[in-house]
């Protein structure tokens, strides 16, 4: 993998397990569509937006809609993330680019506040120069406009950019705004997904200070 200037990093299953929170919103969300959680649904989900995970399931019937966002922010709202750890790279791969020198930020689609608790909760808030959440823009991954919104904040060319990430959304956000990409493969990655492509996949975050 090649050096770059700034690491833009996806949270959720990126630098953080959060399997248990996305459980938590899954087992509360899915049944107002009729559908009943279990480990396939969760595979099935991962990575994906709260209008994605409907249209999976529902299609272009929109009456369950308004119940099950109701149901899905409750829990995005509630404690249920709380506790999630990083993963056992992650302070290290983090500590590593901070002493090199090179610039950091994360955009997420989780919200702002939740990761900066999170990060202050195991000593890493001193890390990322900036943090873009879901309450940040209007629209989300796939869309470009977090992606953008955090390149904004850092003086560094698009080609001196990677960002790093787990899932299907964060390559094609990345490859929307045309700057390189990582897939992390910590649940299956890009598996399944025709088409959608990324720039590097790897099995760990210690790849990506693999100079």
């Amino acid at each position: 993998m090649k050096e770059y200037t700034l690491y833009l990093f996806d949270f959720d299953n990126t630098l953080f397990d959060t399997r248990c929170g996305i459980e938590a919103i899954l087992k509360a969300s899915l049944p107002m569509l009729g559908v009943e959680y279990n480990d396939d649904r969760f595979a099935e989900c991962l990575g994906l937006s709260l209008d994605q995970v409907y249209d999976r399931y529902c299609g272009e019937d929109r009456t369950r809609y308004d119940s099950y966002y109701d149901e899905f922010m409750r829990i995005v709202n509630s404690d249920a993330y709380l506790g999630a750890p990083p993963f056992p790279e992650t302070r290290g791969v983090l500590e590593f680019l901070k002493s090199e020198g090179k610039r950091i930020g994360i955009v997420s689609g989780k919200k702002s506040y939740k990761i900066v608790n999170l990060l202050r909760a195991n000593g890493m808030e001193g890390y990322p120069e900036t943090v873009v959440g879901f309450d940040d823009t209007e629209l989300h991954k796939p869309n470009p406009d977090p992606i953008l919104l955090g390149m904004s904040r850092f003086d560094v060319p698009a080609e001196e950019t990677l960002y790093i990430g787990d899932s299907p959304n964060d390559a094609l956000a990345s490859a929307a705004v045309g700057i390189d990409c990582a897939i992390v493969d910590r649940h299956n990655g890009l598996g399944g997904y025709d088409g959608v492509d990324c720039t590097y996949r790897i099995e760990s975050l210690e790849e990506v200070i693999r100079w």
